[in-house]
């Protein structure tokens, strides 16, 4: 699974954040834990030599060991033990002298001191040895609060480092949506442009690195738009031109065909050629002007349509049987002779390239209407699907069946108009279903809603 680039990027922010907050905290906790430690070992070493000094004092003015090592004051949790004639003496029942080091006692007595860091009954301690003249003096030093406070700062700079990365990937995500937004709006204005809003513009921001890209934009988007509209005024206009000459050809035409039978059978099945041939050619014609009127000044008229009566209409105009057309009867508004143009295109599609209209089924939805339009044929081959709509775009039958490739291009630019959505798949029993998606309005609803109370 590939994440998406704002995630990725906040992903990378997180792990750079983590990485460095956690090279600092382990920094902080090796070097507090170094120094704190060695403060205490060097307190502790300064007093246990001021102690044995004591102790030594005291044995040496003829005192008894225990009275000696009552001479020591108790500070925190230390104690001190003295080893006279190996007897052991202590102030106190923390630590016995079974379970000192032994060999920090053998360093003292041929070194005549020693200390060390040592573990017993699974706290830390730091122990040392003084050796005096005829004693052994010891003093063991609790390091328990130290490895607790320690401990409380290891578990605190650990949520600081998980913070610190949960601080990056919201930082990481804010900084590439804000770097993305530009991107999204191009991409939004793309999809505008793709969609027929051929006058969508992106608003410069008087950002110096972002503004020369909007700009681009708008002059590619400018050049598009005027592109369109000089090929689209070329079609109108060569329509038009051809227009009278093909109407006084087709008249001609259809007054031979009238007189076919007075005729001899090679010019008749001549002349019957030449009729279906100049009709094909109006009707491509009467396509090209329709195709470049689309989107011009030719407004939206705006009506209650029933969309079942409109797919009625349809059949009815085409000779076909009512039955075709099922399901639901919903009431919107919308221009009612475009959108039987749309339905109308998808019906003569079917008629002509899909081997007959199969089925029409109008469906209402919470929000939306949706017509599907099922053939007879084979379907539609998968590559061609995406490119369907195109002008004079002709599937694998185009050889066996006439026409321009312009009544699916047509019934897509309608849709548009209408805000609908023309959609094509193919079915698994075989042939292809051509699905309009025209969204219902609030007042559609109020009016639909309407029309049940008054029922």
């Amino acid at each position: 699974m590939r994440f998406g680039l704002r995630t990725r990027v906040a992903i990378a922010f997180g792990v750079v954040s983590l990485v460095i907050a956690a090279a600092v905290s382990s920094a902080t906790y090796f070097f507090a834990g170094y120094y704190l430690l060695n403060q205490r070992e060097d307190s502790a070493l300064t007093r246990a030599l001021l102690d044995s000094r004591a102790v030594g004092a005291s044995l040496s003015a003829g005192l008894s060991p225990t009275q000696s090592l009552e001479q020591i004051p108790t500070i925190g949790s230390s104690q001190a033990l003295v080893r006279i004639a190996g007897t052991w003496y202590t102030s106190g029942v923390t630590v016995p002298p079974d379970a000192l080091p032994p060999g920090l006692l053998d360093t003292a007595a041929s070194a005549g001191g020693a200390q060390q860091r040592a573990a017993i009954s699974g706290d830390p301690y730091f122990v040392v040895a003084v050796q005096l003249t005829d004693a052994m003096y010891v003093e063991v030093f609790s390091l328990s609060d130290l490895d607790r406070t320690l401990t409380i700062g290891a578990w605190l700079l650990a949520g600081q480092t998980l913070v610190a990365g949960a601080i990056g990937v919201v930082i990481g995500r804010y900084t590439v949506s804000q770097v993305l937004r530009p991107i999204l709006r191009l991409g939004a204005g793309t999809r505008r442009i793709a969609s027929g809003d051929l006058g969508t513009r992106i608003d410069e921001t008087g950002d110096r690195d972002l503004d020369p890209i909007a700009a681009s934009f708008n002059d590619m988007a400018e050049a598009v738009q005027s592109r369109i509209q000089r090929e689209r005024r070329f079609s109108a206009n060569v329509s038009h031109e051809l227009r009278s000459p093909l109407t006084t050809v087709v008249g001609t035409a259809d007054l031979l065909d009238r007189r076919r039978e007075e005729l001899p059978e090679r010019e008749a099945g001549l002349i019957a050629v030449l009729v279906e041939q100049v009709h094909r050619m109006s009707q491509m014609l009467l396509d090209l002007l329709e195709i470049s009127r689309i989107g011009g000044d030719d407004p939206i008229q705006v009506e209650t349509v029933d969309v079942s009566l409109l797919c009625l209409d349809v059949v009815r105009m085409r000779n076909l049987s009512d039955e075709l057309v099922t399901g639901d009867s919903p009431v919107i508004r919308t221009d009612g002779r475009r959108f039987e143009r749309v339905v109308g295109n998808l019906v003569e599609n079917a008629r002509r390239h899909g081997g007959g209209v199969e089925s029409i089924r109008v469906e209402r939805r919470s929000d939306t209407v949706r017509v599907y339009v099922e053939d007879r044929g084979p379907g539609i081959d998968p590559a061609q699907l995406e490119k369907l709509f195109e002008p004079f775009t002709r599937g694998e039958d185009a050889h066996h069946t006439s026409g321009a490739g312009l009544g699916l291009a047509i019934a897509r630019e309608q849709a548009n108009l209408l805000n609908a959505e023309l959609l094509v798949e193919n079915r698994e029993s075989g042939g292809a279903r051509f699905i309009v998606e025209i969204p219902i309005s609030r007042d559609n609803q109020d009016s639909s809603a309407d029309d049940g109370n008054g029922a």
